[in-house]
């Protein structure tokens, strides 16, 4: 495509600040600070290539700060830490989980939407000019000299605007332009990258009876003219089927994938209703097939922004009978919910779930559903337990907690005494567990 600049100063400009892959990478020095964008915005190779000098022992003392990393792991090795250390607010992968319950990477806990402002505040704040890199993965340049981090601007775009950042943008002509508050213009840009890389296509994981199960439970909850939130996994595509069939849902989420996008085509999705951007799929990432990006790319119906508006959850409580539909690892009879860790291991992030949780429990008719399924391990292990095991995370407050949806049914929470919630929650457990859960619950002097 020939593109038409408004202003040939963009297109110098841009030559101007173009650099080889390996160029760009030699600019990283000793003891900077990296930030990492996420998801299909990494500037993955770019990243790899930093990743081998640090391998070779040209730089030490390196931090990668990001919310993954998505794909880029080669250099995370205990070996490899004293040159260059990942830091991260969420573990989307096995090799990235491995290395922080193995030490070799750390897990910063927090808000999705404050972390923004804590790398502004903690990290870049204080450090020279000059040594904190903004590495970002943005679609090509279009005629006004902007370029779209549409896909997955999460949480890079406020650091790229301080003063002392270098801001370094890999451009991918696979990456979908994407609407919203998302965009960068060349001028705020200190370096250009071009390389190309096919986008990661997780595709559907398969659907299962449980996941069946939890859905239909959950459709039942789900009002017409709600605002929804899904997350990923196959549950939330097998429900985003299940709800074609209700009108004028509006949709303000993390994730804008596959699920959303079968809900509009369908006519179910059209935000009529929806009180913060009305008629727009409002998201701060996306994630999914070739298709849904596709889909994404210059639609006006979907718009971008950074995390710390999308999870802001007084933004979000904003939304008429907003629902957010969440997942949860394991249970107590308090309802105390963690969904990130397992004991001491760490098995993901708090993200955006707490925010989610709050914003629907404000809003006008709105309803935050927990979804998990009732056992672990081939059935073996109940989600649903007296008590967390000692080192798990409490990702939502049990003060938060209202709906709770397994494969055997509905719990709700909210204003019921522990007691009353121990019942609730056994009465939705396998009914394998049941009998012994009772008995625990009675030793207790909760039953």
């Amino acid at each position: 495509m020939i593109v038409k600049y408004k202003n040939e100063k963009f297109k110098d400009e841009y030559k101007r600040k173009l650099l080889s892959l390996e160029d760009a990478a030699k600019l990283v020095n000793s003891g900077d600070l990296l930030i990492g964008s996420m998801c299909e915005t990494e500037a993955t190779t770019l990243t790899d290539e930093v990743g081998k000098r640090s391998l070779a022992g040209e730089i030490t003392g390196v931090e990668y700060n990001c919310m993954g990393p998505h794909r880029t792991v080669d250099w995370i090795t205990a070996e490899n830490k004293k040159n260059m250390w990942l830091n991260v607010s969420f573990v989307i992968n096995a090799e990235a989980r491995k290395a922080v319950n193995d030490g070799v990477g750390e897990y910063t806990p927090m808000h999705a939407f404050d972390k923004p402002d804590i790398i502004i505040n903690y990290k870049i704040k204080g450090r020279k000019p000059g040594t904190t890199k903004v590495l970002l993965g943005v679609s090509p340049m279009d005629e006004w000299g902007y370029f779209s981090t549409g896909s997955a601007p999460g949480y890079t775009l406020e650091p790229a605007r301080e003063e002392n950042t270098t801001v370094v943008a890999q451009v991918n002509e696979h990456l979908p332009y994407v609407y919203g508050d998302n965009f960068i213009h060349i001028s705020e840009i200190d370096h250009v990258v071009e390389d190309s890389f096919e986008l990661l296509e997780p595709g559907l994981a398969p659907t299962t009876d449980l996941d069946i199960a939890i859905a239909e439970q959950v459709s039942g909850l789900v009002e017409d003219g709600a605002t929804i939130q899904l997350g990923l996994g196959s549950m939330p595509n097998v429900l985003g089927q299940m709800l074609a069939d209700k009108t004028d849902l509006g949709a303000h989420s993390e994730q804008v994938g596959d699920a959303f996008m079968a809900l509009w085509e369908a006519g179910a999705l059209t935000g009529n209703c929806k009180t913060v951007k009305p008629r727009k799929i409002t998201g701060c990432f996306s994630f999914g097939s070739r298709k849904m990006y596709d889909w994404i790319d210059h639609n006006p119906a979907v718009e971008m922004y950074s995390q710390k508006w999308t999870n802001d959850p007084f933004v979000i409580a904003q939304n008429y009978k907003f629902t957010g539909i969440n997942q949860a690892l394991e249970i107590d009879f308090t309802g105390q919910i963690s969904a990130e860790s397992m004991g001491f291991k760490q098995y993901s992030g708090t993200g955006g779930q707490p925010a989610f949780v709050e914003g629907a429990r404000r809003s006008p008719g709105g309803k935050s559903i927990i979804c998990l399924r009732s056992t672990a391990k081939g059935g073996t292990v109940s989600n649903i337990v007296p008590f967390l095991r000692p080192g798990t995370a409490v990702t939502t407050s049990r003060n938060d907690t209202q709906y709770v949806v397994t494969e055997h049914g509905t719990a709700q929470l909210e204003g019921k005494t522990i007691p009353e919630r121990a019942k609730a929650l056994i009465d939705i457990a396998h009914p394998d567990f049941r009998e012994e859960l009772r008995r625990e619950a009675e030793k207790i002097k909760y039953l």
